[in-house]
């Protein structure tokens, strides 16, 4: 029998996740604007650092959705040191600008390899990188911070680190910095720490060795990924890659069940949360069904599915709108056993403020301390 507590924290998640936003419009995102840019040093020294974002980046999805009032947030990646990024490029670019479309950008970061054997650290190349080719807010109210992480010399290369920090803080950015800790590096520990001081930023360190896991406390994963794996075929693909796309939203949970069960947790509630539905009619017959009712009459029945190829125009209407309310029940299903967890770990006192220095635990507190200082909470 559920008790009451655990109905009430049903709701609690259930209004987190749906009923904070307006449908028409997705999330009411009614706080300021928040621009983060993790911009990532992949050269030796910092081999697995790519692993630390990836395999936690449902954790930046999953904080900023907990905050009050929602900010109007963005992530880019800018990422540096590997020899494929062209000399000319200082051996930097933009992995992703800044957006709210997480999955690809989550596909694009498990494509590139953990470890290299070299590569040339051109710090001032990535922090112009981070100036000239992000499309950062013109809001003046607006949040802007960059964390370059990595180590090394940041004297290196042709451009100039001071010049590429007064061209970020004319914009009104944040630079902080995050010190990946190698044995005999202490003198540039000085540098990294002059490039916060000058953009208005803090420093802090970590080691790439540092690992937290998941407290699954009885958490029944195998029914939980079953749920997951029913709820992506409540998404029918169409029109020129839609079947890609598809493949992608399947791709992903795999990637991430292997790698963290908690983001794995984080990412299904980013996919029943107003941020991913009823945002994939260009792809999805069920939110394209939403938009327009009569547009699924026109798409090339070449490009559907087996199943839905072989239907007549009324068998697949209704195949739509049965899939259209079995997604709702998956998800409230899914957000049901993600509250009876967190109902269950606080009351065996499971439930611990993350101190480890990771990397997605350093830049979320301090992203979350300067949101606080302008009125904004957050629970992580």
């Amino acid at each position: 029998m559920i008790s009451k507590r655990l109905v009430f924290a049903w709701v609690v998640l259930f209004a987190i996740v749906f009923f904070r936003t307006a449908e028409a419009s997705g999330q009411n995102k009614s706080g300021k604007p928040v621009d983060v840019v993790i911009c990532m040093d992949l050269s030796s020294s910092t081999n697995g650092l790519i692993d630390h974002m990836r395999n936690h980046l449902w954790d930046y999805w999953y904080f900023f959705s907990r905050c009050q009032p929602l900010p109007d947030y963005r992530i880019g990646i800018v990422v540096y040191s590997r020899f494929s990024y062209g000399k000319q490029n200082g051996y930097s670019r933009v992995l992703k600008d800044l957006g709210t479309d997480f999955e690809p950008l989550s596909a694009q970061m498990f494509r590139i390899p953990s470890r290299i054997e070299r590569g040339d650290q051109y710090v001032g190349a990535a922090l112009l990188t981070c100036a000239n080719k992000i499309s950062w807010s013109k809001n003046p109210n607006a949040l802007k911070m960059v964390f370059l992480v990595g180590n090394g010399d940041v004297k290196l290369g042709g451009e100039d680190v001071d010049l590429a920090i007064e061209k970020l803080v004319a914009q009104n950015v944040i630079v902080n910095t995050i010190y990946c800790t190698v044995p005999g590096e202490r003198k540039v520990i000085r540098e990294w720490q002059r490039i916060a001081e000058n953009g208005r930023g803090k420093m802090t360190a970590i080691s790439l060795r540092n690992r937290y896991f998941d407290r699954l406390n009885g958490f029944n994963m195998k029914r939980f990924r079953a749920l997951n794996r029913h709820f992506n075929n409540t998404y029918l693909f169409y029109g020129q890659g839609g079947a890609k796309r598809w493949r992608l939203l399947q791709e992903e949970d795999n990637h991430i069940y292997v790698t963290n069960t908690e983001g794995y947790r984080y990412r299904a509630l980013y996919k029943i949360s107003d941020d991913y539905q009823k945002k994939n009619s260009r792809w999805d017959l069920v939110d394209l069904y939403t938009k327009n009712p009569v547009a699924y009459m026109d798409v090339d029945r070449k490009l559907l599915n087996d199943t839905c190829r072989k239907m007549t125009k009324d068998q697949l209407k209704a195949y739509i709108i049965y899939k259209k309310y079995e997604r709702k029940k998956l998800s409230a299903m899914i957000a049901d056993m993600v509250a009876e967890k967190e109902l269950k770990d606080k009351e065996d006192g499971k439930v611990v403020e993350k101190n480890m220095a990771t990397l997605d635990v350093v830049i979320i507190k301090m992203i979350r301390d300067a949101l606080r200082e302008r009125g904004c909470e957050c629970i992580y």
